[in-house]
C-alpha cells in the first residue's frame, strides 16, 4: 500500500511539473500577432502604355507575424502586377489589389493612357478608294462604283469594300516636334539622327534646314524643336523614324485601310472627311489654298485669293473642321507615313479584303496631302509611295493602337 501511494504521489508531482512547464512556455511564447489591415502608398495611379511603377504595401500592426502580400490585377490585359510592380499594357482602367495572408485587402485604381491624345475608330467595313462611276445602277453606299466618278481621281484608287476586324485608337493629331524630340532624347539618339539597335540603324530624322526650319535641331547634346514650332507636326522624319516612334509609344503606324477609314469619318463616297465632304478650301485645311476642290464643279479649280499658310501650321489649328471621329489635320498640313509597302500603282490587287496590309515593295505609302500641295492631293482616297529613307519638309505621321 505504501509503495502504491508513493508511486501515485510521484505521478502527481510529474503531472504538476508538466503543467507548470506548459504554463511557463505559454507566458514566454504568446499567440502570433495577426494582421489587422493593409494600405498602399497610392490609392490611384496613372500610367502611360509600356511604362511601370512600383506600389508599396504597408501591413499593420508592424509586429504582425505574417506580412506576406499577394498581388493581383482584375484586368491583366490592361495592367499587370508582379511583386508590386505595375506595368501598363493598354488603354483602360484596372484594379490592383494587395491581399494579406489572412484576407485583408487594399486596392489601387490604375488608369492607363497612351502617350498621345487619341480617339477611338470603330471596326467595321467601308468603301475604300474612289468611285470610277462604272456601276451607277448599283446602290450608293453599298455597291462599288455606284456613285459618279470622283473628279481628279487616279486609277490606283479603285474602289473596293474592306473590313477591319478590330477597333483601334488613333492619335488625334499628327505627332508634333515636341513629342518626337521627347522620343529621340529618351532613346539617346544623337546628332546623326540614327542609333544602332533602332530600326537597324537607319536614319530616323534629320535636322531642319535653313529654308524650312520648322522641325527639330540638335543642340547641346539634345534634340529641340525650332523656336515656336513645338506644336507643329514633326518633319524630315523617315518611315523608319515614324515606325520607331510608334513602337516606342506602344503602338504602330496605321495601315492604309486604317488611315483611310479614320480620314473618312464615316463619309463614304465623299472626297473629304470634313465639311460637306465635297469641298476643300484654304480656310478648312492647310494646303496650297489657290488650288481648292469642289466635287460638284469638276474637282480642282483656281482661286488666286485662296488662303495659303506657306508652311506647316500648329496641329489642330483648323479646329472648326474636325471629322466625325474627332480627328484633326487628316487633310493637309503634312503627308503621313502608313505601315503598308507600295509595290506598284495597283498594289490593292491581290490584298485580302479583311485587314489588308501590303508587305512587299521598295516604297512605303503616304496619305493625306500637305501644306504645299493642291486640294486634290488631300482627298481621302489619294495615295502615293516614297522610299522609306526619304526625309523631307512635307512628311510626318500619326500612330494607332489596335485593341486586341
Amino acid at each position: 500500500m505504501t509503495k502504491k501511494l508513493t508511486k501515485f504521489m510521484a505521478n502527481m508531482l510529474l503531472v504538476a511539473a508538466i503543467v507548470a512547464i506548459a504554463a511557463s512556455c505559454s507566458k514566454d511564447d504568446p499567440a502570433p500577432v495577426q494582421v489587422s489591415g493593409v494600405t498602399l502608398n497610392k490609392p490611384t495611379l496613372r500610367l502611360v502604355v509600356g511604362k511601370n511603377e512600383t506600389l508599396t504595401a504597408t501591413v499593420t500592426p508592424d509586429n504582425a507575424a505574417d506580412k506576406t502580400i499577394t498581388w493581383t490585377s482584375n484586368v491583366p490585359a490592361i495592367a499587370t502586377v508582379a511583386d508590386g510592380v505595375v506595368t501598363a499594357i493598354t488603354k483602360g482602367e484596372a484594379n490592383i489589389t494587395a491581399t494579406t495572408a489572412n484576407g485583408k485587402t487594399a486596392t489601387c485604381i490604375v488608369t492607363v493612357e497612351y502617350i498621345v491624345a487619341t480617339v477611338l475608330i470603330p471596326k467595321g467595313s467601308f468603301l475604300m478608294g474612289s468611285s470610277d462611276g462604272s456601276h451607277l445602277s448599283g446602290i450608293p453606299g453599298t455597291d462599288v462604283n455606284a456613285t459618279p466618278a470622283e473628279p481628279n481621281r487616279y486609277s490606283d484608287e479603285y474602289q473596293h469594300r474592306v473590313t477591319l476586324t478590330k477597333d483601334y485608337y488613333m492619335s488625334k493629331y499628327p505627332i508634333t516636334n515636341a513629342q518626337y524630340a521627347a522620343f529621340l532624347n529618351d532613346a539617346g539618339v544623337g546628332s546623326t539622327g540614327a542609333k544602332s539597335g533602332i530600326q537597324g540603324g537607319k536614319t530616323l530624322i534629320e535636322a531642319s534646314g535653313d529654308t524650312y526650319d520648322w522641325g527639330l535641331n540638335y543642340t547641346n547634346n539634345q534634340w529641340t524643336p525650332a523656336a515656336n514650332y513645338e506644336n507643329h507636326p514633326v518633319i524630315y522624319v523617315s518611315w523608319y523614324g515614324a515606325k520607331a516612334y510608334a513602337e516606342w509609344a506602344g503602338g504602330d503606324l496605321p495601315t492604309e485601310a486604317q488611315w483611310e477609314r479614320a480620314a473618312r469619318g464615316g463619309k463614304e463616297n465623299m472626297s473629304f472627311g470634313i465639311g460637306t465632304g465635297k469641298v476643300l478650301t484654304g480656310n478648312m485645311a492647310n494646303f496650297e489654298g489657290p488650288y481648292p476642290y469642289n466635287f460638284d464643279s469638276g474637282g480642282e479649280y483656281n482661286d488666286p485669293s485662296g488662303a495659303y499658310a506657306g508652311g506647316t501650321t500648329a496641329v489642330g489649328a483648323y479646329s472648326t473642321y474636325i471629322n466625325a471621329y474627332g480627328l484633326y489635320d487628316m487633310h493637309g498640313n503634312v503627308f503621313e507615313w502608313c505601315l503598308d509597302k507600295w509595290n506598284s500603282s495597283d498594289n490593292y490587287a491581290g490584298l485580302p479584303l479583311t485587314d489588308p496590309l501590303c508587305t512587299e515593295g521598295l516604297y512605303n505609302v503616304l496619305r493625306g496631302g500637305c501644306w504645299y500641295g493642291h486640294a486634290m492631293g488631300c482627298r481621302s482616297a489619294f495615295r502615293f509611295g516614297l522610299n522609306p529613307d526619304y526625309r523631307r519638309y512635307f512628311a510626318g505621321f500619326r500612330v494607332v493602337f489596335v485593341i486586341n
